[in-house]
C-alpha cells in the first residue's frame, strides 16, 4: 500500500516538475522572439533613414584603396518579408531581394580650339575638333560658309562603359542574432551612384538556424530509466532500478 502512494507522489511530483518547466521554456521562447523581432525593427528603422553615403570620405583605409580613379558608396537594406509582383510570377521565380541603383555621369564642359582651314576654290572655313575627357570622346568637323548660307555642325560623342561592382555584407550579428545589412557599389570616378529602394528578406543575412548560438539549458525528460547505488527506506543502501522523470543539463 505505501509503495503504492509513493509511486504516486514520485509519478505527480514528476509531472508537476514536466509542466512548470515546459511553462517556462515556453515563456523563454516567446520572450526571445519578442526580443529578436524588436531588435530587428531596430535596425530595420535605421535602414529606413539611411541614405547614400560616400565611403572614401569616412573610411582611410578604403580611400587609399580606391585612389583617384574609383567611387566607392554604401546604404543599409531593408530587411522585410518579400512578396512576389507580375514580373517574379511572369519569371516563374521566388524573390529574395530588390535593389534600385540610380547612374548619372559628370556632364561635359570644355573650351576647346582648332586650325582653320579654306579651300581655294570656295570661301567655306572648316575646322576638325578631337576632345576626349573621360567617360567622352568627342569628334566633331565645323564649316562655315559665307553668308547667308547656313553653318553646318557634324559631331559623334562616345561614352565609356561604366562599370560598377555591387556586393552585399553582412555585419557580425549583435545579441539577438541580428546582422545589419548593407549594400556597396563601386564605380569609376567620373560616375555616381545613389540607391533607392534596396530591401532584401531577413534570412538573407540572418538563416534561421544560424540567428543565435545555441546555449546550455535544463531539460526535463518524463520517462527515464537508469541502474545504481541508492538509498533505501530503513537508512541501508543498494543498488536500485530508477524509473521517472528526471531533469538534465544539455
Amino acid at each position: 500500500m505505501h509503495r503504492t502512494i509513493h509511486i504516486a507522489v514520485i509519478a505527480a511530483l514528476s509531472a508537476a516538475v514536466a509542466a512548470t518547466i515546459s511553462i517556462q521554456q515556453h515563456q523563454l521562447h516567446s520572450e526571445r522572439a519578442r526580443s529578436v523581432a524588436y531588435a530587428l525593427a531596430a535596425v530595420n528603422a535605421a535602414a529606413e533613414r539611411d541614405s547614400t553615403r560616400n565611403i572614401a570620405t569616412m573610411n582611410r583605409k578604403v580611400a587609399a584603396l580606391l585612389g583617384d580613379s574609383l567611387r566607392l558608396v554604401e546604404k543599409h537594406v531593408l530587411q522585410v518579408t518579400q512578396r512576389g509582383d507580375a514580373l517574379d510570377e511572369a519569371l516563374g521565380r521566388e524573390r529574395r531581394a530588390a535593389y534600385t541603383m540610380n547612374a548619372a555621369v559628370d556632364s561635359l564642359r570644355r573650351t576647346t580650339t582648332a586650325p582653320v582651314t579654306v579651300n581655294a576654290d570656295s570661301d567655306v572655313r572648316r575646322a576638325s575638333f578631337d576632345l576626349r575627357q573621360a567617360p567622352y570622346t568627342v569628334a566633331a568637323q565645323v564649316e562655315i560658309p559665307q553668308p547667308p548660307d547656313s553653318a553646318r555642325l557634324s559631331v559623334q560623342v562616345s561614352l565609356d562603359t561604366i562599370k560598377i561592382g555591387a556586393r552585399l555584407t553582412c555585419s557580425t550579428p549583435d545579441d539577438h542574432g541580428i546582422r545589419a545589412a548593407t549594400i556597396v557599389a563601386s564605380t569609376p570616378a567620373w560616375a555616381a551612384v545613389s540607391f533607392g529602394s534596396v530591401q532584401q528578406s531577413p534570412d538573407v543575412c540572418m538563416p534561421p538556424g544560424a540567428r543565435r548560438e545555441q546555449r546550455h539549458r535544463l531539460a526535463f525528460k518524463p520517462l527515464s530509466i537508469g541502474l545504481g547505488r541508492a538509498a533505501l527506506w530503513g537508512g541501508s543502501s543498494g543498488w536500485a532500478l530508477f524509473v521517472g522523470g528526471v531533469v538534465i543539463w544539455t
